[in-house]
């Protein structure tokens, strides 16, 4: 079974042959609820096992033999490197501080969720008031980067920031402005930071209704765990740097196709879908090569993303689009991840080409900071040792 094909799932063979172990063993693992097992769809005769639990396995087995083996291959989508109490994902759920996504999504705000990630005892933004009038150089260049893409704009303004909005001795108070300061940055207009940040995005887009839709996707868009722009920020954290440059590093990392590359992905993807009465060409042909779809699955929720499925429980998803959701998940097992969620909030809503990177890079501001925060207080500084390899 190809890698490519398997959506978190391989087969008997492909199983036993990363383990190293006889098929005796295999059925072993699982009778002993080490792996985890289901029966192949459209064949209930044969079982496929679960690719997350066998590299847990593997690494285990590995940290036994040989440690320094163990942390090397930890770096790649292995077990935790660092400890930490943000956020979890465990059984195909997302926790802030153990406190479900979903719930928060409910009724938070992406300041209540700030106030639980930085361990606020009071609301930081109360008294906040990001001014772009203060930041020496922020008009001139705002306006010759208009038409720019979000995250460039972003990172160029935001490099303003740094120089004048260093630590203080209330971070929280500081961090608040910072994540002030990015909303000014990914939108065109000037947000009024003295309202609710989703209020004041849904403001500067014209677009009052998509205001509580705007306000989930922030908070969806917080946090997750120790991904790569998060531990980007980790690690510049660690050296003692300020939280303006957490922030920076956390948007260039942004910048890679794993976060903003699968956005622009699933924006074509859904401007395809809407400019054909019958999307069923384009659907096979996404299909047929087995490679995952941009926007449909991820690694970590083999079940599908909690974050997408909240949102888009929330809209009236365009029927084409719809349709070809459902057809891909028919043909391949995958579902919607939070990228292409938020291409499809920014359609229904008609909210600029460059929203979703916008709403994201806001939303993610808290979690980045919160990282850099606790980062800071453990004082341990990331700094793994090279090895030449084999």
């Amino acid at each position: 079974m190809d890698d490519s094909d398997n959506h978190g799932m391989i087969d008997a063979g492909e199983a036993t042959r990363r383990l190293r172990v006889s098929f005796a063993t295999l059925y072993s693992y699982v009778s002993r609820g080490l792996i985890h097992s289901e029966a192949q769809p459209g064949n209930t005769r044969t079982r496929l096992y679960s690719t997350a639990d066998i590299e847990r396995l593997i690494w285990q087995k590995t940290l036994a033999r040989k440690p320094s083996a163990a942390a090397a291959t930890a770096l790649s989508w292995g077990l935790p490197v660092l400890e930490t109490r943000i956020s979890q994902i465990q059984n195909g759920m997302l926790t802030y501080r153990g406190r479900n996504i979903l719930e928060l999504a409910d009724t938070s705000t992406l300041e209540d969720v700030a106030m639980l990630l930085w361990n606020a005892p009071v609301n930081p933004f109360a008294a906040a008031r990001f001014s772009r009038a203060a930041i020496p150089g922020w008009s001139e260049a705002a306006e010759r980067l208009r038409d720019d893409p979000v995250i460039d704009r972003a990172i160029t303004l935001m490099s303003f920031v740094r120089r004048v909005l260093k630590d203080a001795d209330d971070s929280s108070a500081l961090a608040a402005q910072l994540v002030q300061a990015m909303a000014a940055a990914v939108v065109t207009g000037t947000p009024d930071v003295e309202r609710p940040l989703h209020e004041a995005l849904a403001a500067c887009w014209h677009a009052p209704a998509a205001a509580d839709i705007i306000r989930r996707v922030l908070v969806c868009c917080a946090e997750h765990e120790l991904n790569t722009s998060s531990f980007s920020v980790r690690v510049a954290a660690s050296t003692d740097v300020d939280l303006a440059t957490c922030l920076l590093t956390g948007l260039t990392a942004y910048c890679g196709y794993e976060h903003s590359g699968v956005v622009l992905e699933a924006r074509e993807l859904l401007r395809q879908v809407m400019a054909q009465q019958d999307p069923t060409p384009l659907i096979a042909s996404l299909t047929r090569t087995g490679v995952p779809v941009a926007g449909f699955f991820h690694r970590l929720y083999p079940d599908g993303d909690p974050r997408a499925r909240e949102i888009l429980s929330h809209l009236s998803v365009p029927a084409p689009v719809a349709r070809t959701i459902e057809a891909i998940g028919q043909i391949t097992g995958l579902k919607p991840n939070i990228e292409l969620a938020l291409v499809i909030v920014e359609q229904v809503y008609r909210l600029p080409v460059g929203a979703a990177e916008a709403m994201f890079i806001t939303g993610r501001s808290v979690g980045w900071i919160s990282h850099a925060m606790e980062q800071k207080m453990s004082g341990i500084r990331i700094r793994p040792r090279a090895s030449a390899g084999r």
